[in-house]
């Protein structure tokens, strides 16, 4: 029996919306129409109150924004250490240079605070903290001190408190121990500065010159390569920016007083009219089926936070997950709404890969151009959000998964990852909120207005508060690219990109 109260509530009426759904199915009789209406307002109650419990939950449960605050921290130590590496060590000690060390260990020092504070009972990060403050030359002992009390499924506490006491209290560790003293240093860390400098310690520790010699300047080495992978991705990234502009810029001077004319209307428009029930019944219906699940998918994301996987079982399971949640929206778009009109799927959604006016090779261009104008449209939303509105930037679960992913060095995982975030969110997203959604709003509303909604609406449902004003800004760029071509191509093109650069960014920096 739940603890939960609300967790009560959600079986009663999860069994209430199942009844109703079984009374609509099979009812032949005229009363149908209310069951109909009835089933669509329990539905709504349901997924009200599941999503409410979900974010709830999600904020309570700071698990994965500990697990960004660490990777920032990470970050910001292999930057300064790779600033050390290859500006340092040039004959001439720069006393400014030791200035932006000391900020930049301070900013790292905060952000590993906040992981273990988001988090306290876990270890890797406890673990964490201990090894920056040690390496930064900080006061470590009462970090250290709580690590023989933290609980650890696996026993893991005492060992790990003994091996940190040995490198930075004792500084000194037997030659025996360093094989055991290496695996629980790849099981607390993934790869990147924890374990690179965790090794360094225990090798030097030990007292094996010739290893860690060797180690240090494969260390160093890959230190200065982050420097310049950090160099040319802000170059390129300044670039993106200065592209986007001129995009937008061009968009604004050629833009028409109306952006489609009365005989384009009719290619943007949905097949027919749907009508309002039919649109909100496949939209909640799908919500619905989704918190059905979302139980599983939370115990499978909640595995994902912690301990380090094997990023290709982590790619599939992605997209497994993604599908679950995704598919049944289109399923329900295809029954519910396009199938009575007549229209093939894809027609109905507009997934057409030429049109009058643009090859395919013309729709693919416009979509990487769309994404170019999104560069700074969602960079000035993120900084909007932040500095106006507090926000903490995003805190969606696959975050975390997606930085286990990028450490693994694996080519395959990799592609997987690129397949499950990046291109099946651009085919399944863009077939429902501008394929299905937003050309139903043309029915009723002008452009301006349907951008709008849907741009709310697709934003709203990722259920990422933090990243709210860039979702919008990217659904607003992606339905305006769809209404000027008259084709889903080049929003999924934009979409993909953007989800895809999003791993690809982190794969140039920690991969």
């Amino acid at each position: 029996m739940p603890t939960n109260p609300l967790q009560a509530v959600i079986n009663v009426l999860q069994a209430l919306v199942v009844f109703a759904a079984i009374a609509v199915l099979t009812s032949k009789s005229n009363s149908k129409p209310r069951l109909v209406t009835a089933l669509l307002l329990l539905c709504t109650i349901f997924v009200g109150i599941v999503f409410y419990n979900n974010y709830s939950s999600r904020t309570k449960d700071r698990k994965g924004a500990a697990v960004m605050e660490a990777a920032q921290s990470e970050f910001v130590m292999r930057l300064a250490q790779g600033m050390k590496t290859a500006f340092g060590n040039s004959g001439s000690p720069s006393q400014s240079l030791s200035s932006v060390d000391g900020k930049m260990y301070a900013e790292a020092e905060k952000s590993i605070d906040k992981a273990a504070s988001r988090d306290p009972e876990s270890l890797p990060l406890l673990f964490k903290q201990v090894v920056l403050r040690a390496e930064t030359g900080r006061e470590f002992k009462a970090q250290l001190a709580k690590i023989p009390q933290c609980p650890d499924k696996d026993g893991r506490s005492a060992p790990t408190a003994t091996l940190l006491n040995n490198l930075f209290v004792k500084k000194h560790l037997d030659a025996g121990e360093m094989p055991a003293s290496v695996a629980l240093v790849d099981q607390l860390t993934s790869a990147g500065f924890y374990r690179d400098v965790l090794k360094l310690e225990i090798y030097k520790a030990a007292g094996d010159k010739k290893l860690f010699e060797s180690k240090k300047s494969e260390y160093d080495a890959s230190s200065q390569s982050f420097i310049m992978r950090l160099i040319a991705l802000m170059i390129y990234m300044a670039f993106s920016v200065v592209v986007g502009l001129l995009v937008i810029g061009t968009q604004i001077v050629l833009l028409p007083r109306k952006i489609s004319d009365d005989g384009a209307v009719a290619k943007i428009r949905a097949p027919a009219a749907y009508g309002f029930a039919k649109v909100y019944g496949v939209l909640i219906g799908w919500l619905t089926l989704e918190s059905f699940i979302s139980p599983i998918i939370i115990a499978i994301a909640g595995n994902f936070k912690t301990g380090v996987k094997d990023a290709t079982v982590l790619a599939l399971l992605t997209m497994v997950i993604y599908l679950l949640s995704n598919l049944p929206a289109l399923i329900l778009a295809w029954f519910i709404a396009i199938r009575p009109t007549g229209t093939g799927f894809f027609e109905a959604v507009k997934l057409r890969w030429k049109t009058s006016t643009r090859s395919t090779f013309g729709l693919v261009m416009a979509g990487i151009l769309a994404w170019y104008a999104c560069v700074p449209l969602a960079l000035c939303a993120s900084l909007v959000s932040k500095h106006l509105f507090g926000s903490e930037g995003s805190s969606n679960p696959v975050l975390t998964i997606v930085m286990e992913a990028v450490r693994s060095h694996n080519v395959l995982a990799g592609c997987l990852f690129i397949i499950a975030i990046g291109v099946l969110p651009a085919i399944c997203e863009e077939m429902l909120f501008r394929g299905f959604l937003y050309t139903s709003l043309r029915w009723h509303f002008g452009p301006l207005l349907s951008m709008v909604i849907s741009a709310a609406l697709f934003s709203a449902v990722h259920m990422d508060p933090g990243a709210f004003a860039p979702l919008f800004v990217l659904g607003f760029v992606f339905a305006f690219v769809f209404e000027r071509t008259k084709s889903l191509i080049p929003s999924m093109v934009a979409h993909c990109l953007w989800n895809s650069g999003t791993f690809i960014l982190m794969l140039s920096l920690f991969g």
